[in-house]
Formats: structure tokens, C-alpha cells, sequence
């Protein structure tokens, strides 16, 4: 009986990857299910006598059903364009039609492609007539996902550091998250009402170990003291102008480490262009501007920082700045919600606009940030 169960456990446990997207995505069984199992074989290992030392019949239940979920785990495929004129976004919609998982970023000169696809030849052959192709990775996800399971997978070896360092300013343990994820090697906190001193950011330039550095303030307000610290120190600091999180997020995603210093500024910059941000907060005093009579306490909604409307719900905020932004030309949107909204709160916000954008994909991200409940990022 405990055979049986030890051979069902296993194939329970090769199965859940199909179960969740998460774990398929990152090529691994569930780790609880895989422990369950690992303490099972032992028991039936120990009953039929064998040594608790040696792995070979844990290392044989685990190949009898090592076979791919349905639908497969294909190919991680991933290269860079070298090209002129690279139309960014008719390269995005073509590459996801191929795979999954796609992303795509880059300027007109440069684009680094990720993709997961059962074809691996298919987006190889499209982007090789764009340009030339560098850094060109195809890994068979499939083997990746056996050696997880067999635990055979030994560490990475870390990448070798950019020698450009980003420094961003963000409010909210969230968003500095988002920021740290997405390369920054060191995150001020500060935003809206909380500008950081000049002092600060300099002593984050001079922290990072790097000559030359990349500055994001995310926010209109930090901008001034940002190129302060530009001017004091000593290293060869560049400061890309993002006046909102979401802004700063997007020139994140552009960084090319192959790129020198003023070419990564450049491109970061124009990403940065490319973002719409649409904020939701309550006003904290009486004031008229663009034809608004706003009293303090009004739920009010900006648009790439500029004030355009006031509601009395934060739902109908959203639904007038998404519809000021234009949402229905638009594909993704992201929702940053802060310290005081709850993830109920985003979730019903979420369903609310997907009746009203059902082309529109959105995700929910936790910011943690003070005093605005949602900063949208839409493109």
C-alpha cells in the first residue's frame, strides 16, 4: 500500500507545474508536494530494508512519470537586436504571437527580446532579418524543469556586475521592491512630501562603488535636487528626468548593459516618454486650477502630474483619469496600490475596469506608497 501511495505522490508532484502557472513558469514542482513525497519514499525505503544513504530508488520514482505537463515547457529563448529604425512596439506584437512570457524593450538602435515558445527557430529567423543578433540564449526549459526535480540544478553563477549603477527614489516598501528587482542598486526613499535632501542622494552615488551612475528621482519635485547632487560629486553621474514612479519603472526596464553611460541615459530617457501615469489621492487643502474648484478632503485624479479631475469615489476618479489617458488605445495597465488600500480594494478597483477595458491587461502591484491609494502605469 505505501508503494502505491509513494508512486501516486510522485506523479502528483510531477503534475503540479501544470497546476500552477507560477511554478511552470519558473520550472520547478511544488516544493511542499516534493517534500511530502521525499518523506514518504524514506518510509518505504526503511520498510523494505534498504539504506537511508543511498538515493537510488528516491532518484528512480522520480524519473518513472518525469513527463512534460500538458502544453510543454518549450524553449527560453532570449538575444538582442543590433539594428536602425527598430519599431519597438510592432517588434513586441510580433514576438508575442510566437511564445510566452514575452518582453521586449529597447530603442530604435537596440532591443533585447525574451521569450518562452515551443519553436525556438521562429522568433531567431524573424529578428535576424531586423538586424544582427548578440547574446543569443535558447535553453530547453523541459531539461531545466528535470534537473529541478532531480535536484541536480547546482547555483548560477552570478552575473558580473553592470559598471553603471542606478540609484532611483521611491516611497512605499513595495515600490523600492519593484525598483531593487528591476536593477537599481540603491533605492532613497522619499517622494511626495518627503523629498530626499541633496546629502542623501549624494551619499547613495558615493555608496554604490560605482564611477558612474544613473540618477531616477520619480518625482517633478526632486528633479532640482537631484542634479545638485549631479554637481557634487565626483563621479560621472547622469540624472534621467522621471517625474513619476511609473516613469522611473520604464526607464528601469530600458537599461541595455551593454550600453555605455550617455547612450543608456538617452534610451532611458525616451522609455520614459513612452509611459502615462495617472495618480488618485485626496486633496489637502482648497485650491482652483484648470477649471477646478477642489475643497480639501476631495478625492482628485492627475495625469502625468498635471490635476484633471475630482470625484466623489476613488472608482469614479480611476474610470475619469483612464478615460482621460485614453485607456482603449491602450494595452497594459498597471496598478500601484498604497499603504491604505487593501488588496480586496484593488481587486474590485481591477474588475471594475475590466468591464469597461476588457482588451486591457492589468496587473495589481503592492507599493506600499504613502498618500496616494492607486499610481497607474498604462502604455
Amino acid at each position: 500500500m505505501l508503494e502505491i501511495i509513494t508512486y501516486h505522490a510522485h506523479e502528483a508532484v510531477a503534475h503540479t507545474p501544470a497546476l500552477l502557472p507560477v511554478l511552470r513558469e519558473a520550472g520547478v514542482v511544488d516544493a511542499g508536494g516534493q517534500g511530502l513525497f521525499i518523506i514518504l519514499e524514506g518510509m518505504n525505503r526503511y520498510i523494505r530494508g534498504e539504506s537511508m544513504a543511498e538515493a537510488i530508488a528516491l532518484t528512480r520514482a522520480v524519473d518513472l512519470r518525469l513527463t512534460t505537463p500538458e502544453g510543454g515547457y518549450g524553449y527560453d529563448v532570449q538575444f538582442v537586436i543590433i539594428g536602425q529604425n527598430l519599431d519597438v512596439d510592432e517588434i513586441r506584437a510580433n514576438i508575442a504571437r510566437m511564445g510566452e512570457s514575452t518582453l521586449v524593450v529597447g530603442d530604435a538602435t537596440n532591443v533585447k527580446v525574451h521569450v518562452h515558445t515551443p519553436e525556438p527557430g521562429n522568433p531567431l529567423n524573424y529578428a535576424s532579418k531586423l538586424g544582427s543578433l548578440s547574446r543569443v540564449i535558447v535553453e530547453n526549459l523541459q531539461e531545466q524543469y528535470q534537473e529541478f526535480v532531480l535536484g541536480r540544478v547546482q547555483p548560477a553563477a552570478p552575473e558580473k556586475p553592470s559598471p553603471i549603477a542606478i540609484v532611483a527614489v521611491a516611497s512605499g516598501n513595495g515600490l523600492m521592491r519593484v525598483m531593487e528587482s528591476l536593477g537599481a542598486r540603491a533605492v532613497v526613499p522619499g517622494g511626495q512630501s518627503m523629498n530626499p535632501s541633496t546629502e542623501e542622494l549624494l551619499r547613495a552615488i558615493e555608496d554604490t562603488g560605482a564611477e558612474e551612475v544613473i540618477l531616477l528621482p520619480n518625482n517633478a519635485n526632486v528633479i532640482m535636487t537631484a542634479r545638485q547632487a549631479q554637481t557634487l560629486s565626483n563621479k560621472q553621474v547622469r540624472v534621467v528626468p522621471t517625474k513619476t514612479i511609473p516613469q522611473g519603472i520604464s526607464a528601469l526596464l530600458a537599461f541595455n548593459y551593454q550600453a555605455d553611460l550617455e547612450t543608456n541615459a538617452k534610451g532611458m530617457e525616451r522609455a520614459a516618454g513612452d509611459i502615462q501615469t495617472g495618480e488618485i489621492t485626496v486633496a489637502n487643502r482648497d485650491v482652483q486650477i484648470n477649471g477646478l474648484d477642489i475643497k480639501e478632503g476631495q478625492i482628485i485624479g492627475l495625469v502625468n502630474g498635471e490635476l484633471t479631475t475630482s470625484a466623489p469615489t476613488m472608482e469614479e476618479a480611476t474610470r475619469q483619469v483612464l478615460q482621460q489617458m485614453h485607456a482603449e488605445e491602450c494595452e497594459i495597465l498597471t496598478l500601484y496600490y498604497g499603504e491604505s488600500t487593501t488588496a480586496e480594494e484593488v481587486e474590485a478597483l481591477a474588475e471594475t475596469i475590466r468591464d469597461q477595458y476588457p482588451d486591457l491587461e492589468i496587473e495589481a502591484v503592492d507599493g506600499g506608497q504613502p498618500h496616494y491609494p492607486y499610481i497607474l502605469s498604462i502604455e
